[in-house]
């Protein structure tokens, strides 16, 4: 599985439809509605470890992937497993170097804006990568084309 930062994943992207997604991944394994967050809905693949979050006012659009699957890899290095702080200078370095880091006592979250996109980690190592689509502004989101 190859992240492609503000893009999405391997034939995977930002903006598709959610029944152009279900062509390419088949049925979830679950479907989560979350009524706070403007009922925008996440659907879940227990084989491949991946949850995509759809937005209800975009037409049911993909707006944002977490993956935990130990196959996701960025420029052909695997993610999963790796020390945060390599994957953030040796993997991501040359994009961009701003990270905020924060801790919630049992793992981190390492967000780049400029990517936007999440590795989160415990015991100093990955376990999960978060990429939503950028915005261009507030308001808008900034679609690949």
């Amino acid at each position: 599985m190859e992240i492609k930062p503000k893009i999405g994943f391997d034939d995977i992207k930002f903006g598709m439809h959610r029944d152009d997604i279900l062509e390419i991944l088949g049925e979830p394994d679950r479907i989560v509605m979350d009524i706070h967050d403007g009922f925008e809905q996440r659907l879940e693949w227990n084989k491949p470890k991946i949850r995509l979050t759809f937005h209800y006012e975009e037409n049911d659009r993909l707006t944002n992937i977490i993956s935990k699957n130990c196959e996701t890899q960025f420029l052909g290095k695997k993610l999963m497993g790796m020390d945060i702080r390599e994957a953030k200078s040796q993997i991501f370095g040359n994009l961009t170097g701003n990270w905020k880091v924060k801790d919630y006592e049992y793992f981190e979250t390492h967000f780049n804006e400029d990517l936007w996109l999440t590795l989160c980690s415990e015991f100093g190592k990955v376990v999960e990568v978060e990429m939503g689509v950028p915005f261009k502004n507030e308001e808008e989101y900034d679609w690949p084309l």
